[in-house]
């Protein structure tokens, strides 16, 4: 069944905001399905609300004082296949305190009645992937679509070896989120699988391999510190003249490949550093420079950085190209 963008459901969520803001339990009430699958999740551990006790419920129990004042959406997603459909937002709430509070949804919906309503949503403040995994996961819905639609999964310890010793490389685009506002969405995506396509391209002739992709950044993985080098020169040369400043970091360590990706401490200084690198520069820790120190490569001031999450300082040196 095709997949589209969807207006009306982007309306949908516009209207289910409005009524909270608004504190109109009827309007919201009519919004989220009466089906006992219902289910309203929040950010506390306790904030799971069923059928029987709706946020509705709740919100005709307080006589609509929840103290939101208005809802400014940054972002709205929607599609929709058939009669059922989902949507994602990111928005800031004006409360009655004068403070305001970021904040995203999730929300899946169905055709009831004629209408579409909530059928499971997912609402929190949200903390950033690189507390939680160590790297960003942004993985659009053409990549996770792709996915599920892989018939074998590639053994990655293929590339990188028995011992364990890998090692990975970052890849991020700098203001992607200006750049696709700029170009707009449906080109940007084209310009993101673009890029993707040429990582892969890249990573695949210097003998290393892209362990997934994240939103519009790339984890690569590779048996030697060169392969790795090699790559990250010639993404930044494959992008001169593009308008487009690609961030890289690398670094050497030890990995514990779980499935088709990689955990560990080495996966997270990895994601740092790319994280500490400009637009156009490619970073690489201490102990990938010594590993690459034998080979004519060129490379910049080192300077010390903290890394989030990581204890201490960390010798970060610029990759020339």
């Amino acid at each position: 069944m095709e997949i589209q963008r969807s207006p009306e459901l982007e309306a949908v969520v516009r209207r289910l905001w409005k009524a909270f803001a608004e504190g109109s339990a009827p309007a919201l009430a009519n919004l989220l399905s009466d089906d006992p699958a219902l289910r309203f999740v929040l950010s506390s551990d306790d904030s799971w609300f069923g059928q029987a006790d709706t946020l509705a419920t709740l919100l005709a129990e307080r006589g609509g004082r929840i103290g939101v004042e208005r809802v400014e959406f940054d972002r709205i997603e929607a599609f929709q296949a058939g009669d059922v459909g989902w949507a994602a937002l990111q928005a800031t709430t004006a409360l009655s305190t004068g403070e305001t509070l970021s904040f995203r949804q999730t929300a899946v919906f169905a055709i009831q009645d004629g209408i579409w309503r909530i059928v499971q949503s997912h609402t929190s403040r949200g903390v950033p992937d690189q507390d939680t995994f160590g790297y960003d996961i942004a993985a659009g819905l053409a990549e996770l679509l792709r996915s599920l639609t892989e018939e074998e999964e590639e053994d990655i310890t293929e590339a990188v070896g028995a011992s364990g010793l890998v090692t990975l490389m970052f890849t991020d685009i700098e203001g992607s989120t200006l750049l696709s506002h700029e170009v707009g969405e449906s080109a940007w995506i084209d310009v993101v699988q673009r890029h993707f396509n040429e990582i892969a391209r890249i990573v695949e002739e210097c003998d290393g391999t892209v362990v997934k992709t994240l939103g519009d950044g790339a984890m690569a993985a590779f048996s030697t510190a060169r392969g790795a080098a090699d790559a990250a020169i010639a993404i930044q040369r494959s992008h001169n003249n593009t308008g487009i400043a690609v961030r890289i970091g690398i670094h050497t360590g030890e990995a514990v490949a779980v499935g088709g990706d990689f955990a560990g401490i080495s996966v997270a200084k990895a994601a740092r550093v790319a994280s500490a690198a400009g637009g156009g520069e490619i970073l690489v820790s201490s102990a990938t420079k010594e590993l690459l120190a034998r080979f004519e490569y060129s490379m910049g001031e080192e300077r010390s950085a903290e890394l989030k999450g990581l204890p201490g300082t960390h010798r970060l040196i610029p990759l020339m190209y």
